[in-house]
């Protein structure tokens, strides 16, 4: 008898446990759906009143909940809440659709266009920043939008850019890019529109604007090459390998307004002499190596005869002479020539033939700087 009612009694807590667990349930579901319905009555009342980043915070919302909210039992619940977020996805669909992300101002040209940023003056930090203003479009016209947070990342290319930003009372959000990673290619970057609630976030990958950053118009690549006058089949020449002679012309080359892009890639000698006798396959080909196209290309090669060792009155002295001599030639990617120096002649000497040979470049090198740097008037002049 004591069995039965002990039976009895753990058979009615259980009974009530399942029921008050049931009741429990079907509160959190009927809670769940009350929070949906009201977020969406909240989000249609925002988007009348002119605050459409409102309402689609409180659209994201109602997804959230439905991903936290457990499973409905009934099947007249799990069919309204499938409906609620279907009417929020769709909602987010067309409120997305109504929003555009201009550019800012200062990105905009007389004629309605808009126009690139300089790559080289962003990494400087004195270039266009990417700016942009998130209007409303209504059948009536269109409104500036507040308060909404704007992504900004790289999409070609790599640099450090602030991350997110909140347009202000005039709908305008911009980023700061603090530095770029490579100035010899162009530069895309993003802005778009991200709305985050309750831990989840929609991105609205339609309302978005690039900002591209290209190369300046007056790009140019130096090529230089340096080696004896007639190369024996081991010696050979390498074409770029003559890093201090093109430091010496890009130093005054700036003065004339070029922006120089180092070259990715050394040119073979056969396309480098190419290129200087005015082969147009070899031109174009020395103008886009590395997959960024420059305007101008400079081509500048030092050659320098056999050293002589120094003999007087039929005595030989330790004493060796070579002559250098050095010529420039910078020509427009559609193998026209812009600017062509006259041939440069000097001397070096030294106390065996490689000193006399390192004596000449280095004369060469001087006297071509200076060159470069008293005409440079003239080669403003010369280039388009």
């Amino acid at each position: 008898m004591n069995n039965r009612r002990v039976n009895l009694f753990f058979a009615v807590i259980l009974f009530l446990f399942l029921l008050a667990n049931s009741l429990s349930v079907s509160a959190q579901s009927q809670n769940v759906l009350s929070s949906m319905e009201s977020l969406m009555k909240a989000s249609q009342d925002a988007f009348d009143t002119n605050h459409p980043v409102e309402a689609l915070r409180h659209l994201v919302a109602v997804l959230a909940l439905n991903e936290e909210g457990q499973a409905e039992t009934s099947a007249a619940s799990k069919s309204r809440r499938a409906e609620l977020v279907r009417q929020a996805d769709q909602k987010l669909t067309e409120i997305g659709a109504r929003l555009t992300l201009e550019a800012g101002d200062g990105w905009m040209n007389s004629d309605g266009t808009q126009r690139a940023g300089n790559v080289r003056e962003l990494a400087k930090g004195t270039g266009l920043m990417p700016s942009v203003r998130l209007v409303v479009n209504y059948d009536f016209g269109k409104a500036v939008v507040a308060d909404a947070p704007i992504r900004f990342a790289f999409v070609d290319g790599l640099g450090d850019i602030t991350f997110s930003a909140t347009t202000d009372a005039n709908g305008v959000a911009s980023a700061v890019v603090r530095s770029v990673q490579r100035t010899d290619k162009p530069v895309l970057i993003r802005a778009t529109l991200v709305i985050s609630n309750r831990g989840k976030t929609r991105v609205f990958p339609e309302v978005h604007r690039d900002f591209a950053y290209v190369l300046p118009a007056r790009t140019a690549r130096i090529f230089a090459s340096e080696g004896p006058a007639v190369p024996s089949a081991a010696q050979g020449f390498q074409a770029n390998g003559a890093a201090a002679l093109a430091d010496s012309i890009g130093r005054s080359l700036k003065a004339a307004g070029l922006d120089l892009v180092p070259a990715d890639a050394a040119l073979d000698p056969k396309t480098f002499t190419a290129a200087m006798q005015g082969d147009l396959d070899a031109i174009q080909k020395a103008c886009t190596l590395g997959g960024t196209s420059v305007s101008y290309l400079v081509l500048a090669e030092v050659r320098y005869d056999e050293p002589r060792q120094m003999v007087l009155n039929g005595k030989a002295y330790n004493i060796y002479t070579a002559t250098a001599r050095a010529q420039i030639r910078i020509v427009r990617r559609n193998g026209t020539i812009a600017i062509s120096r006259p041939v440069i002649s000097v001397k070096g000497q030294g106390g065996n033939t490689e000193a006399a040979i390192q004596s000449a470049l280095a004369e060469a090198r001087k006297a071509v700087e200076q060159d470069l740097a008293t005409s440079a008037d003239e080669l403003v002049k010369s280039l388009d």
